[in-house]
């Protein structure tokens, strides 16, 4: 069964270019995420300054495997975007449509 993480984000400043950052995000996070291993990848704006990333593995040792690659990925977007990751969440899907 999929294996998941969810990361939750907050910017640090509220001078970021919301614009430029989700392009950034769709042009070189997306695609990243993916060439780890992940089937799918979504980025959610859930408030002002505030988002999460749900990433979707095909299993728990893709996932596991990619945590190294997917720190460096984390460090550099916190850096692109003066964003502290404040939670993470990961766990096997039980159920799905």
């Amino acid at each position: 069964m999929a294996y998941v993480t969810v990361s939750t984000w907050k910017l640090n400043s509220s001078s970021v270019d919301e614009d430029a950052m989700w392009h950034l995000i769709q042009e070189k996070y997306v695609p990243g995420t993916k060439a780890l291993g992940a089937l799918d990848a979504k980025w959610v704006q859930t408030g002002e300054g505030e988002s999460m990333i749900i990433s979707v593995y095909p299993d728990e040792a893709t996932c596991n495997a990619a945590d190294a690659k997917r720190a460096e990925l984390r460090s550099q977007g916190s850096s692109d975007f003066d964003a502290t990751m404040t939670s993470e969440l990961r766990g096997e899907v039980k159920a799905s449509t």
